[in-house]
């Protein structure tokens, strides 16, 4: 199994992580990923709850992005189908294979959940097929790969390679897992734990963009999972984040609970939980993903894993 974040660094937080510390340590949440057969940098991410609907509320600290059936979920406080992810010029592509695996319609209509970032510096994701959605579908599992992976293939996080990054906590009975698509971050801000990269490319840093998932099962309302999705994107903001003009930082929040919701003086704890693992999620994605050719024939920088991990050595500032 490759090195995560924790190996490498150590813990990141207070809070005991699940077992898998994934997004699937939520009980019934599953995650299938897909790159374009075509070949393309670029793919599909499915998140799948244990049945449909589910409640679920939506939070931005910057809207240059796009999530579907965000205003169905503003409205009703619900979400019918999974959250699919993809590059920016595959969303059309994906709603329509969404639609037709949902088996609805056309008298039974469906909004499908799909959150975009622009991978179009490393891919056409123009190129993504309904058959890329379904194969996705076909691999949902509660192991979850990082990095490079899916809707990750080809993002680009604090100009590293980014993509697919996870991980959860532990909250009483309960679990709270993030998944996040990390195309986002101007490396000069980028915060290792108090630790700062000595080397940053000159140039603009680029807009990226982030959608970050939320599962959860403690029982909450639409109201109190709209204020839980904006806890991860809080997450970001701890590991460099500023939110750029051009960047579309988006959380979505569901529970797989149907029972009454909890106290709003319980809250605090799954904000926190929520915050934790999206902050790991980043380093994770990090860590995993892999360099790979840029359209215009440059290649990515690689992530300094093994500076990283000096800085945990004795006189090392983890």
């Amino acid at each position: 199994m490759a090195e995560r974040w924790r190996e490498i660094a150590g813990p990141v937080g207070r809070i005991q992580p699940g077992a898998r510390n994934a997004i699937t340590d939520v009980p019934g949440v599953l995650v299938g990923h897909e790159q374009a057969a075509s070949g393309e940098r670029t793919g599909v991410t499915v998140v799948a709850p244990p049945s449909l609907p589910v409640a679920a509320g939506v939070a931005t600290i910057n809207g240059v992005g796009e999530l579907t059936a965000k205003l169905e979920i503003d409205e009703r406080g619900t979400m019918q189908t999974p959250v699919y992810l993809c590059g920016s010029h595959a969303v059309g592509t994906v709603v329509q294979a969404a639609v037709l695996v949902s088996g609805r319609g056309p008298d039974d209509v469906v909004l499908p959940v799909v959150g975009e970032c622009d991978d179009g510096e490393m891919a056409d994701s123009r190129t993504v097929t309904g058959g890329d959605v379904e194969r996705a579908l076909e691999h949902l599992g509660v192991e979850v790969s990082e990095g490079s992976v899916g809707a990750g293939t080809g993002m680009t996080c604090f100009g590293f390679p980014g993509g697919i990054g996870t991980a959860s906590r532990s909250v009483d009975d309960h679990h709270v897992g993030v998944l996040l698509l990390c195309n986002f971050g101007d490396r000069k801000y980028l915060d290792l734990l108090c630790s700062r990269l000595d080397s940053v490319p000159a140039g603009p840093a680029p807009h990226g963009s982030c959608i970050a998932v939320c599962a959860t099962d403690a029982p909450m309302s639409p109201h109190q999972l709209r204020r839980m999705a904006l806890r991860p994107l809080l997450g970001l903001v701890r590991a460099g984040s500023y939110a750029a003009e051009g960047s579309g930082e988006i959380g979505l929040a569901f529970t797989t609970s149907t029972a009454a919701a909890i106290s709003n003086e319980r809250l605090n704890a799954n904000f926190a939980a929520a915050y934790e693992a999206a902050h790991e999620a980043v380093y994770n994605c990090l860590v995993a993903a892999r360099p790979a050719e840029r359209l215009d024939g440059s290649r990515q920088d690689e992530f300094p894993i093994e500076a990283v991990r000096r800085l945990r050595q004795p006189g090392g500032m983890f």
